[in-house]
């Protein structure tokens, strides 16, 4: 498949393992050839989580980078929400509800467990991985530094301050933006729509108007507080600028809770 950042191709490693490989786009190459690829790419490789692919190698010559990760699977949380036609009736409630908290750990672990820090920097539900058992895995974590102004397919994604020339770029308050955005889709059944979603689905929230707000292809849970939370969350993500947002460790401790309550 290809993305904003290369082209990902199904591989078969020497020792016979299935493994996706990340050819990073020629150009985006060239225009960050004096940046230290191989030392960044060595501490992402460091990154151990239920919630995180990992990355298992590099490849590097004139021009040419390659990233190979741990192959999770082709099925991604965008694909599952807007493309497939029972997409949304395999993703009931619950498991919505799981991938929510599933993301928000492997992003807390980013954030906090790895030292040093790692900003995923372009979080959204196409770099999003579900497993056969829908776990979801982070993918393309920290290589935002490739295509740092390039807004194919970041516009609605991140807040509006990563435009911004003095002080704005992608930050841990970015990804908790680009985390709201995922729980909105998740929420909604309706994709980002360049920061549209966000616009419509806010005041919706406010004004507590779920039967419209909600993905119309699942039935509305008897239960809804567990649902009513989940917009909460989402409100509190991408309605504040990034000095007011939560923490990711406060989003996923509440998920955390909701996790257990609901689907144990």
């Amino acid at each position: 498949g290809k993305g904003r950042l290369g082209t990902v191709y199904a591989a078969i490693s020497p020792s016979g393992e299935l493994v996706a490989v990340k050819r990073i786009h020629p150009r985006l190459v060239l225009s960050n050839a004096g940046f230290g690829f191989d030392s960044i790419i060595k501490t992402l490789s460091l990154a151990q989580h239920p919630n995180v692919v990992p990355i298992i190698g590099y490849s590097q010559a004139p021009g040419e980078r390659i990233i190979v990760m741990e192959f999770v699977g082709m099925v991604n949380l965008d694909f599952y929400l807007h493309e497939n036609s029972d997409g949304a009736s395999l993703l009931d409630w619950n498991r919505r509800l799981r991938v929510a908290a599933g993301v928000a750990r492997g992003i807390e672990y980013l954030h906090q467990g790895m030292a040093p820090n790692i900003v995923h920097g372009a979080l959204k539900a196409s770099n999003i991985l579900l497993d056969v058992k829908i776990v979801a895995k982070l993918c393309d974590y920290g290589l935002s530094f490739l295509a740092p102004k390039e807004m194919t397919g970041l516009v609605g994604h991140v807040d509006d301050e990563y435009w911004a020339e003095k002080g704005g770029g992608a930050c841990k308050e970015s990804d908790v933006y680009g985390f709201g955005v995922v729980l909105l889709e998740l929420l909604t059944g309706r994709r980002s729509e360049q920061g549209l979603l966000v616009r419509w689905a806010l005041p919706l929230i406010k004004a507590k108007r779920f039967s419209e707000l909600l993905d119309p292809r699942l039935v509305i849970p008897s239960d809804i507080k567990p649902v009513l939370r989940l917009a909460k969350v989402a409100s509190a993500c991408v309605g504040n600028y990034r000095k007011d947002r939560p923490s990711i460790s406060q989003v996923a401790s509440i998920l955390n809770n909701l996790e257990i309550e609901v689907c144990h």
